[in-house]
């Protein structure tokens, strides 16, 4: 088997590939369509596959590397929750043989980066012996661990698993006058409103802003198929929620489709209708029209007691599964660059 440049092997193979092999959480980031989106944002973006020829012969895994800029031109290459590794439950060793053959393809071929930063969605007894191998930051880039409500059986079974104040707040929603729908987007208008929101959002959270800017947000929309348009699983959709209380805005979620999977991304809301429960009654929203389009999960995004309480406690209380995988695995390509890379990171971090 070797690494091949994945583009003659095309789009509708690649999506394919990821939506048979990927588990409920992050597929989406190793999507054809969430690399032309990295595109966008400026990145360079390179998909390779490892199979036994450049066709796809015997494909054993894929992923998609993405560019990211460090100081003085330097720069480091990030596979967001890859790779894709194929299904092999009868074989040993298999998800630590294909790590390792790409941290010796990375020392061979991708000495021109800093690092490279694989994050596999694998167990993190998958490695076994071969931790050694590879760097382990103590942070993640991505959450430490997604909440994910399972769409099996009816409404009324779904809910059940909820916690009780969870299901009292979609029937008080209703009794206040909460609606929902999907919007039609064009861009400018749904971004306005939602960046008003954001910032009655960031002001509840102390000021901490948690969202990319909006160049980030424009770009999603430029590049990823609007739900109201499209019901393809293997093509990356992206649905826009609104949340009104008695005729008036109160929340706008984003949330990916692919898959089996929808996944919330971002929301933000105003202060004013907080006690009208739109929040709640949106992800009830959301997690409807998902199971209606036949996705079997609905990944509410991460949590982490730490940097999140609330909004853990919050996604707790929908009282879905939690996924956890082995985090970042960091391949030095330049060691002394790679070192005081960790040691500034440790520091923002500290302060």
């Amino acid at each position: 088997m070797d690494i091949y440049d994945a583009e003659p092997y095309g789009k509708t193979n690649w999506n394919s590939f990821v939506r048979q092999n990927y588990p409920p959480v992050g597929a989406f980031m190793q999507t054809w369509e969430w690399g032309e989106f990295q595109k966008a944002l400026g990145r360079k973006v390179e998909r390779y596959i490892i199979a036994d020829s450049p066709d796809g012969n015997r494909l054993r895994a894929a992923f998609t590397l993405v560019y990211h800029a460090l100081p003085l031109g330097n720069r480091y290459g990030y596979v967001p929750r890859g790779p894709v590794i194929a299904h092999h439950p009868y074989r040993s060793g298999y998800e630590a043989e294909i790590l390792n053959h790409i941290r010796a393809w990375a020392r061979l071929r991708l000495g021109h980066l800093s690092f490279m930063r694989l994050e596999p969605p694998v167990a993190a007894n998958a490695l076994d012996g071969s931790r050694g191998n590879f760097r382990i930051p103590p942070y993640y880039v991505q959450p430490r661990r997604n909440l994910v409500i399972p769409l099996g059986g009816n409404t009324e079974e779904i809910t059940a698993l909820f916690h009780p104040t969870t299901r009292s707040n979609i029937k008080r929603a209703e009794r206040r006058g909460v609606s929902a729908d999907i919007l039609p987007y064009t861009g400018d208008p749904e971004l306005t409103l939602f960046f008003a929101m954001a910032r009655d959002t960031i002001g509840r959270n102390g000021g901490r802003n948690a969202y990319p800017n909006p160049a980030y947000f424009r770009a999603l929309i430029q590049n990823l198929s609007p739900l109201t348009a499209i019901s393809d699983p293997s093509v990356l959709s992206l649905g826009i929620f609104r949340a009104s209380c008695k005729g008036r805005p109160a929340a706008i979620h984003f949330v990916l489709f692919f898959g089996e999977t929808a996944t919330y991304l971002f929301g933000a809301s105003y202060n004013e209708t907080l006690p009208s429960k739109a929040v709640t009654y949106l992800h009830w929203f959301a997690l409807q029209e998902a199971k209606k389009r036949g996705f079997r999960h609905y990944d509410l995004g991460g949590i982490d007691e730490e940097r999140w309480p609330t909004l853990t406690q919050f996604k707790r209380q929908f009282r879905g599964e939690e996924f956890q995988y082995i985090g970042n695995l960091d391949i030095p390509l330049q060691p002394m660059l790679y070192k005081t890379y960790n040691l500034i990171q440790k520091i923002r971090k500290s302060r």
